[in-house]
């Protein structure tokens, strides 16, 4: 939502001053004869595998925050879902899902084609404190039962909801981590870099000191075996400013405008180290026309080049573990579509709230696969709307 962007722009430049003491550093500096792919790998700005520019496939990360509806979903019909990589496969995109307002069937509808989904939270609540906290169930809550309503209203299976990404980007430490092990997820990207943008750090895990700068909120420094960090490389936009997601960056005024900001920061990325480059926005940017169009034609101009690709998070990832130079790019499985996807059924359910059984106090729609109505709009720590709502204070 373009309410979030502001949000974030506000909560970054007053993060710094709301953290908690750091921990001491208990997490080795890391030693590349013990971290090794594919299960470990220093925080880094080498090319994976020893690979040079040339022989490295220029990824870019497509996604979107927040929770899917009717009018987001037809921006990406028409942006997204009919594009190919070189190798004749759909691009892929991820989709950071809050739980407000989110449709369900049609986020069914996205993983169906082949899109990645991932945990966002329940409510993004705006009081940054909540997030700061050194509080672990705080996280258990928020992303862990986000991925679990998912399963539930949508069908998808838990298992293939692999990362996350924090409210506001605002990284909760090793709170967040431990919480993330915990629960099994795979990596998240929510941690924004502006000191290693030219050349760009390449994802790393945790399971030694991360060397990444730490803009927003607590950055973890304990180890987290095979965790995974996939950083936020900051663009720079029209007044030369950093801006991790598209939608905080002033862009300028015309699609021109807008086309030209992308094409500059994606090629810092493609005549550099060929660095992950991340496109990071939410749809509600997309509704201005100059922003759409320009960013239209952008993705046009990428999906032109044989040697770039538009991938999701843990493809990504699957890359890094196992790097591939572009002359055998065909023939790795993790990136190529012919084995069909398995589709997950969806009946679809539309339920109507009155402000009586919803925590807020007005109504709330919520549309779902394969399940009767809950009674009550479900909600954090009420994720099956079994229990009669209090009022939420966010």
């Amino acid at each position: 939502m373009a309410r979030c962007a502001i949000i974030l722009a506000l909560i970054v430049s007053a993060a710094a001053s709301a953290l908690p003491a750091a921990r001491e550093k208990t997490a080795p500096y890391c030693d590349p004869a013990q971290c090794v792919l594919p299960d470990c790998r220093c925080s880094s700005l080498d090319i994976p595998g020893g690979l040079t520019p040339a022989e490295t496939p220029q990824t870019v990360l497509i996604t979107y925050d927040d929770a899917v509806n009717v009018l987001n979903f037809l921006n990406y019909t028409n942006l997204i879902f009919n594009r190919a990589n070189p190798n004749g496969c759909n691009i892929k995109a991820t989709y950071f899902l809050s739980h407000e307002y989110n449709n369900y069937t049609l986020v069914n509808d996205i993983y169906n084609r082949g899109h990645e989904i991932a945990s966002h939270s329940i409510t993004h609540r705006t009081n940054q404190d909540f997030w700061l906290a050194n509080n672990e169930e705080n996280w258990d809550k928020e992303l862990a039962d986000m991925r679990t309503m998912i399963e539930y209203y949508a069908g998808i299976p838990q298992s293939a909801i692999k990362g996350t990404r924090a409210p506001f980007l605002l990284n909760g430490g090793d709170t967040m981590w431990s919480s993330l092990s915990k629960n099994g997820f795979e990596w998240d990207c929510s941690w924004p870099t502006r000191n290693y943008v030219d050349p760009g750090m390449w994802p790393y895990t945790l399971d030694f000191l991360s060397q990444q700068d730490c803009q927003i909120g607590v950055c973890p420094v304990e180890s987290y075996p095979g965790k995974w960090v996939v950083p936020m490389i900051d663009l720079f936009d029209a007044s030369g400013n950093p801006c991790a997601m598209v939608d905080t960056c002033i862009v300028g005024d015309t699609a021109d405008d807008v086309y030209n900001l992308l094409m500059t920061n994606f090629m810092r990325h493609y005549e550099g180290n060929r660095s992950p480059y991340g496109l990071f926005l939410h749809a509600a940017w997309l509704l201005d026309t100059n922003h759409l169009n320009g960013y239209r034609r952008f993705l046009d101009s990428l999906t032109t080049k044989d040697d770039v690709y538009l991938v999701s998070i843990s493809q990504l990832l699957d890359w890094v573990k196992s790097p591939t130079p572009l002359s055998q790019i065909d023939a790795f499985a993790p990136w190529r579509c012919d084995t069909p996807i398995t589709s997950i059924p969806c009946n679809e359910r539309r339920c109507a709230y009155d402000g009586t059984k919803t925590p807020f106090g007005s109504e709330r729609i919520m549309s779902m696969c394969n399940r009767q109505c809950p009674f009550f709009y479900p909600w954090y720590e009420n994720i099956y709307g079994s229990n009669p709502p209090t009022p939420w204070v966010p």
